[in-house]
């Protein structure tokens, strides 16, 4: 009984999917971080290098954790990614990569204690800049595990048994970053961004096995750059590629509005389906709104595209627009708080 009700389930999942083809656009989303258009001025700081009593806690990570240099390399590629990606940021006119900075007793997994806003008006002030962000936390933490299996390797006596030595390196890189804005002494975002990566490497004895593992610098440098071009995105609107279902059965309309769609002629598809939003058919009306969602989508007109998935769910309870006029709703929301704050800057 219970295979009937699963292959039952999995015929129902199938008919509906049959029901639907799918399309790809980029859609795009308000700067996580929002600042205002007269800030057109930046500086870069490092200040992730510990002095005090927690230097010494430091050393000893790193000694333990087989950095070495890693820490000082990286924190410089993630603050030198960053001034890069804002050098090529339309908003700003003027960027600063300024002198690196140490923290009295920063923490490895925490936050130090913010600069003095004394400190970053006198910064700001000397190097004519209006906002700093800040390279707070950088810290990699790299482990190697070691493991031994026996390998047939062949030989002109036959195949003999061999064993075989394998390094797994794996380094978590972790970044804490802040933007200070002195003008309003507020600290504009607050953000950890993490990544990890991992190597494997083989040989005849560890030494070997570890010698594929050397590059880790280099790949530890690259990661870090693009961690820091990866934050500098924070201020920038951000486009997406996402994917939105549509229907293509049910009514002659819906069918030939497929191949009129899969042709790219999107607002032919829309004047078929607007028709049939207007059909006596319950479900075929349904489908024919949610189709109309995803065309003001693909347009650009967010609000239209919620007005559409609402219909065909409270109108004529189409269950997947339901979800869809959620992931719409909350696009919506975001662009709106991000036009209120537009619209308080003007």
């Amino acid at each position: 009984m219970k295979t009937y009700y699963l292959a039952l389930v999995a015929l129902c999942i199938l008919i509906v999917s049959a029901c639907k083809s799918h399309v790809n656009l980029t859609v795009s989303e308000p700067a996580a971080v929002y600042l205002e258009k007269n800030y057109e001025t930046a500086g870069v700081i490092n200040r992730s290098f510990a002095s005090g009593g927690s230097k010494v806690l430091e050393t000893l990570d790193n000694a333990l954790t087989l950095e070495g240099n890693l820490d000082y390399e990286g924190s410089q590629a993630a603050t030198k990614g960053i001034f890069d990606e804002l050098t090529v940021n339309p908003q700003f006119k003027r960027v600063v990569l300024l002198d690196s900075m140490t923290v009295k007793n920063g923490g490895i997994d925490v936050f130090p204690a913010p600069l003095e806003w004394s400190e970053v008006e006198r910064i700001c002030e000397e190097n004519q800049v209006q906002l700093l962000f800040v390279l707070e936390v950088y810290d990699t933490d790299t482990k190697i595990d070691y493991s031994t299996q026996t390998v047939q390797q062949r030989t002109p006596l036959g195949n003999v048994p061999l064993l075989q030595h394998t390094a797994v390196m794996t380094c978590n890189i972790k970044t804490g970053w802040r933007i200070y804005d002195p003008a309003n002494k507020w600290i504009r975002d607050q953000f950890w961004l993490r990544d990890r990566i991992q190597s494997r490497g083989s040989g005849i004895n560890p030494v070997k096995a570890a010698s594929t593992l050397m590059n880790r610098g280099q790949i530890v440098r690259q990661l870090s750059t693009q961690m820091g071009r990866f934050y500098a995105g924070r201020v920038v609107n951000q486009l997406f590629r996402v994917w939105r279902d549509y229907f293509n059965k049910g009514s002659r309309n819906l069918t030939i509005a497929k191949r009129r769609a899969q042709v790219g002629d999107w607002e032919g598809a829309a004047e078929l389906w607007k028709k049939d939003t207007e059909s006596s058919k319950r479900k075929v009306a349904g489908r024919a709104c949610f189709n109309m969602a995803v065309y003001s989508e693909i347009i650009g007109d967010l609000n239209g595209a919620l007005a559409w998935a609402q219909k065909a769910y409270t109108d004529y309870n189409n269950n997947a627009a339901q979800d869809y006029a959620n992931v719409l709703r909350r696009r919506v929301q975001r662009w709106e708080e991000n036009t209120r704050r537009k619209d308080a800057d003007e």
